[in-house]
């Protein structure tokens, strides 16, 4: 039988995206991907913790990429 389960974090997600850009028909391409998901986890809650909570997380993929290149997304990104 099939079971519901609550996300613990994101990075299955982004670990999908990584793969099917890698294996993708005619090769690689530049690509960026962004996820924002609600996550759960088995905490108690008090003061300063929920139970559920948003990730967000994001991937560029390129040649040649460069500290500058992260910085400058992750700006566009929050803007």
């Amino acid at each position: 039988a099939f079971k519901n389960l609550l996300r613990t974090h994101t990075t299955a997600v982004s670990s999908q995206m990584l793969y099917k850009l890698a294996n993708q028909k005619g090769g690689f391409k530049p690509a960026r991907y962004f996820s924002i998901d609600r996550v759960f986890r088995n905490e108690t809650m008090d003061a300063t913790h929920l139970c559920e909570f948003h990730q967000v997380e994001g991937l560029v993929a390129d040649y040649n990429l460069s500290l500058g290149d992260l910085i400058g997304t992750i700006e566009t990104f929050f803007q």
